[in-house]
């Protein structure tokens, strides 16, 4: 059934997104009524309906002594994951905790997908250490053109700041150089980085390596104080024959 997939994406069970979209397309109906359409038996579809009529998306009324089932409007699956975000942060605090304990000094993690690099420039902000970095700019607009200006928005915000060496381009002249003043940034450029899909950002103990082909995005965060540190040297080396 159309749309079946997203749900499931949602949080929804393959059972429960067949119900809910059969609700969509009926309008008030009876268990028979919703079982018949969404292909399920009685007793599993009543099952499904009292799940989802706790998580507040169906609602029921009686008529004629007959129980009648409706779906909610569907901007209510929205406002349950604004509640659901929101139960995350209040113990979000507490569950880093956990994964500082737990996690050794020394590690790799790896993100796949757009998603994933996303989620190590988050790492980057949440570290709230200064940036070193090298970066190919085109590259990294063309896989993220819309997080790429948000990323540096929020840095800025945070006032976390950045030393970058970047390929000499239209873009790094654009979105980085003629800003670098007011971004809390410094940029100078290597033309060997032109070609090189690669990202990387130093920050603190922490290394990440972002691949930005966008027919294969990846993110690698490293944990190790040693091998940043030998970053970090390799980076003064490099910003020191950069072009200002």
């Amino acid at each position: 059934m159309q749309y079946e997939e997203e749900l499931r994406k949602y949080g929804l069970s393959e059972k429960e997104a067949k119900v809910y979209l059969a609700l969509l397309k009926k309008g008030p109906s009876t268990v028979n009524e919703i079982a018949e359409s969404a292909d399920l038996v009685r007793t599993t579809t009543y099952d499904i309906l009292k799940i989802l009529r706790e998580e507040g998306i169906v609602a029921s009324m009686t008529k004629n002594n007959i129980r009648y089932f409706e779906a909610s409007d569907p901007e209510k699956l929205l406002q349950i994951l604004d509640e659901q975000k929101k139960h995350v942060e209040e113990i979000l605090p507490k569950l880093r905790q956990l994964k500082k304990e737990d996690s050794p000094k020394s590690r790799a993690e790896i993100f796949e997908g757009k998603h994933g690099v996303k989620t190590v420039f988050q790492a980057l902000l949440d570290n709230k250490e200064p940036l070193y970095a090298y970066t190919n700019n085109k590259f990294m607009v063309d896989l993220l053109p819309s997080y790429a200006p948000r990323f540096i928005q929020e840095r800025v915000k945070q006032r976390i700041p950045i030393k970058i060496i970047s390929e000499p381009s239209q873009t790094t002249t654009t979105l980085l150089k003629n800003k670098d003043s007011k971004e809390f940034r410094e940029t100078r450029t290597l033309k060997e980085f032109k070609k090189i899909p690669i990202n990387e950002y130093i920050s603190g103990d922490m290394v990440t390596i972002l691949g930005s082909r966008t027919d294969e995005p990846i993110g690698i965060i490293i944990y190790n104080k040693d091998f940043a540190g030998e970053q970090r040297i390799l980076f003064e080396k490099l910003w020191s024959i950069a072009e200002k």
